[in-house]
């Protein structure tokens, strides 16, 4: 298994995978082959529509890391799976949570990694919740959702209250 830091995204050799946050750098280099790369109905979960090649380059030419955050796995072809925060305010008290993912092999322990690493990074930025289209989610997830923090589901949107489960990582590097 490839390191956990979120604050670095190292390269993987030819058996392992890696997750962490990336930079920009990574954002151009590795999120659009991802993203064009993935069919028609992993598009759809992601964006929340059919989407052209165009519109992705578009999307991720746009990207930026002041006003997103983006965790990802990355196998030695590439990205398998992404998370993006994007912030609803300013402030970020509050930040959408979006998820791709191109998984074929132990999804549930490379999503709920990736899960995990976006509570973390949000709780750094002082977001206090998660909000989370649930179109895109299946039962799995929103169980593993749930196993992190309080889950409020409304309609077709869930709000995952991150409170102390943001914070894990800065007490247990604080010991």
């Amino acid at each position: 298994m490839g390191r956990s830091n979120s604050n670095e995204f190292e390269k993987p050799n030819a058996s392992t995978i890696s997750f962490g946050s990336l930079s920009a750098e990574d954002l151009n280099r590795l999120l659009p082959p991802f993203y064009l790369g993935l069919d028609f109905d992993a598009r759809r979960a992601r964006f929340g529509c059919a989407v052209s090649d165009e519109s992705i380059i578009r999307y991720c030419s746009g990207l930026n890391t002041d006003q997103a955050v983006v965790v990802g796995c990355c196998g030695p072809a590439g990205l398998v799976a992404a998370i993006e925060l994007h912030p609803l305010s300013s402030s970020w008290d509050d930040a959408e949570l979006a998820i791709a993912e191109a998984v074929t092999t132990d999804r549930i322990m490379i999503l709920g990694h990736l899960l995990q690493l976006a509570a973390f990074a949000a709780g750094k930025r002082g977001c206090g919740a998660l909000v989370i289209s649930l179109g895109a989610f299946e039962r799995d997830l929103l169980r593993l959702l749930r196993g992190m923090s309080r889950v409020r589901v409304r309609g077709d949107s869930a709000r995952v209250e991150l409170d102390e489960y943001a914070r894990l990582q800065t007490l247990s590097t604080a010991r």
